[in-house]
Order: C-alpha cells, then sequence, then structure tokens
C-alpha cells in the first residue's frame, strides 16, 4: 500500500478489523485480542485443517523487513479445536526467529474500541500497553521483562515452599537480590517511558479537545506500604533497587504467609487524570476515547523517536462515535505520520478533503477490493 491514508470500508462482520489486526500482530507478534491464537483460526479450517500465513512488508528509507507469522493446524476430529495439534512459526526476512527477536522488526500503532481499557480497565491492563509500546521500541526489554517473570515465578514459588516447611528463609536472599535488580530496570525504563510519552500525549489531548489537561504518571510498587506515593522522577535503576532491597525485609513475613511477592513492577501503574482527576473514576466514555486517540498519537510519535522508524498507524473504527469536527481534528492529526489505515461502514464519515486523497478498498465477506473510482481521484 501506498503512503498516506488507505481506508478499509465495509459492514460490520465482513473482516475489517481482522485485516488491522493482522498488521499488528506483525509487530508485537501475537494477537492484541485473544490470549489462546487458536480461536484467530476459521472454523472451516479448524475442521479441515491447513495452513495460514500473515506476511509484511515494510519499507523504510534505509530498509526492507518482511514479517511472517505461520499458524498450522492438524484436521479436527470434533467440533471443539482446542485440542487440536497446533503450531505457530515466526520469521524476519524468511529467517525463524524468537518471539523476543521479532518484535520490534516492523512497528505497528494500534487503536480498537476496547483501548478505552486502558482508561477504565485494570493496572494489569495499563501495564501491558507500556509493555507493548516500549518493547516496540526497544527489543531489549522484552527479555527483560521476562527474565523478571521467571524470577517473580520462581520466588513465589520458593514463598510458598517456605511456608510449607519444605525451604529455608535463607534462600530468599538470591531471590530478593534478582528481584531488586531486574525489577529496578523494568520501573526505569517504564518510567522513562511514561516521561515521553507525556511529552507527546499532553499537547495531542489539547488539540483534540477545548483545553483540558491530561496528566500521566507512572506509581511504582516499591516500598513496603501500598499507600506510598514515591516520587522516581529524579531516581535512576540503582537507586530504585536499593529501594526494593529496603523494603523487602519488612514484608517477608506477609509475602511468606500470602505466597506471592507483593512489590515490584508487577504491582505499578500508570495514573492518567483528566483536570486533576483521575480519568477512570471522572470522565466520560467520550472523554475517555479522546485521551485513548491521544495516548496513539503520543506513541506513534514516541515510536519515531525511539527507533528512527515511523510506525503504521492501524485506526480501527475510531470516528463513529465523533462528531463532525473532532472527527477532522483527529484525522489531521494522524494524517501527520507516514501511513494510516482506517476501517469505517461507510466512506461519507470522512471529511471530503480526507476523502478525496484516501485510498479506498471495500472488504466484504473477507476479501479485500481496491476501489477503482475513488482510486481514480488520487
Amino acid at each position: 500500500m501506498r503512503p498516506g491514508l488507505t481506508l478499509f470500508e465495509g459492514q460490520n462482520g465482513h473482516g475489517k478489523s481482522n485485516l488491522l489486526e493482522a498488521a499488528y500482530m506483525l509487530a508485537i507478534a501475537k494477537s492484541p485480542r485473544s490470549s489462546n491464537e487458536r480461536e484467530l483460526v476459521n472454523w472451516s479450517v479448524a475442521e479441515t485443517g491447513g495452513h495460514m500465513q500473515i506476511l509484511g512488508v515494510g519499507r523504510n528509507a534505509d530498509s526492507t523487513v518482511q514479517a511472517q507469522i505461520d499458524f498450522d493446524m492438524t484436521a479436527a476430529e470434533s467440533s471443539n479445536n482446542a485440542n487440536h495439534a497446533f503450531r505457530k512459526g515466526l520469521r524476519i526476512n524468511g529467517i525463524k526467529r524468537s518471539a523476543t527477536d521479532f518484535v520490534g522488526n516492523l512497528n505497528v500503532v494500534f487503536f480498537e474500541a476496547e483501548d478505552l481499557e486502558i482508561i477504565y480497565g485494570s493496572p494489569g491492563r495499563r501495564r501491558r500497553y507500556l509493555d507493548i509500546l516500549i518493547s516496540q521500541s526497544n527489543p531489549a526489554y522484552l527479555k527483560s521483562l521476562q527474565r523478571y517473570r521467571q524470577v517473580v515465578n520462581q520466588r513465589n514459588q520458593l514463598l510458598r515452599q517456605i511456608r510449607d516447611g519444605i525451604s529455608e528463609e535463607s534462600e530468599l536472599v538470591f531471590w530478593d537480590e534478582r528481584l531488586a535488580y531486574e525489577g529496578a530496570l523494568i520501573t526505569d525504563s517504564r518510567r522513562r517511558s511514561v516521561d515521553g510519552l507525556n511529552q507527546h500525549a499532553v499537547p495531542a489531548h489539547q488539540d483534540l479537545t477545548n483545553g483540558d489537561k491530561l496528566e500521566l504518571e507512572y506509581q511504582p510498587r516499591i516500598t513496603a506500604s501500598s499507600k506510598d506515593k514515591v516520587n522516581i522522577g529524579n531516581m535512576n535503576a540503582e537507586m530504585i533497587e536499593k529501594k526494593i532491597e529496603t523494603a523487602l525485609p519488612s514484608l517477608q513475613r506477609r509475602e511468606i504467609a500470602q505466597g506471592i511477592t507483593v512489590i515490584g513492577p508487577h504491582r505499578d501503574d500508570l495514573e492518567i487524570r483528566l483536570n486533576g482527576n483521575r480519568a477512570d473514576n471522572f470522565a466520560s466514555r467520550g472523554q475517555c476515547r479522546t485521551i485513548a486517540l491521544a495516548l496513539k498519537i503520543a506513541e506513534a510519535v514516541f515510536v519515531t523517536q525511539s527507533t528512527g522508524r515511523t510506525p503504521v498507524l492501524a485506526l480501527d473504527d475510531i470516528l463513529s462515535e465523533l462528531d463532525i469536527e473532532r472527527r477532522k481534528l483527529v484525522l489531521e492529526a494522524a494524517t501527520k505520520h507516514e501511513q494510516v489505515l482506517l476501517t469505517a461502514t461507510e466512506r461519507a464519515i470522512l471529511p471530503d478533503n480526507f476523502l478525496e486523497k484516501a485510498d479506498i478498498y471495500t472488504v466484504m465477506n473477507g476479501r479485500v477490493t481496491q476501489d477503482s473510482i475513488a482510486n481514480a481521484n488520487n
């Protein structure tokens, strides 16, 4: 597809969202919607077995990258495909890669209706948002995150063994050190990324509103009390590590009793405030949608500055709940970026000056066809 704005037009249920989801999977190596990727497979394919592939080629000024995801499934023996053989393979430029080496070769910023959960949802949803953002920009972060999760899992197992009288408390020393070290790297990376995101999200949000004030604040859980608010703005990773190490001894009895690690970046949160109030408690659905859009626009700038590559913006049905003026503002902000993929149920939802510049494709029953009439206007 060419640079600029591309519109995928079609009725709901015909595959528009699936197309954008596939593009996003080429950036993050997994589905943003489903934790069970078997559910991505069409039932007719599941019944007969077969091979499925997502393939995309990204071109920048100095490089071309081909990202490929392959799925293989054996024929179904019943209506339930949960237990059928299912294989997934990842390749970059034809070479097999692990997920950690796959993520970030192509960069895509994806907006969907469920992104309102960044504001309304649990702290885990906001942590996931940050983790995906940073992993696209810094592949080393994903490896660090995997190490940290392994440390937490091992430490939790040890805590339960101590509680059950199988292991000794002295064995925690090693895992406490690893938790503090790996956790500090994650917290420091997230904090710096939120600072960068803040620089772009605040003005983007102001452009989309009548001057409402958006604030993002990373809230780490690195002290013994969950009520303590710690400002880590001037801390580096070593200082954060020391803070975690200091808190752990006073939490040991509680952690052993519960069998879980109660501090560290797996307990952190991103607080989003609108005009001084927590957005999840006080903002309307429309205001939260605007916040989510501002975050995505800021995310695109963040990825560009971090990687030197311009990401594709994949915006799924962003216009339907906006008034005409807000649609113009959103499209003006989005189309400042090199390539924008947009879905809508009808093209008339686009203001004329954007419609004239757009490449338009029709999506029907899973088939994508280029609209020659709209294309002739380009």
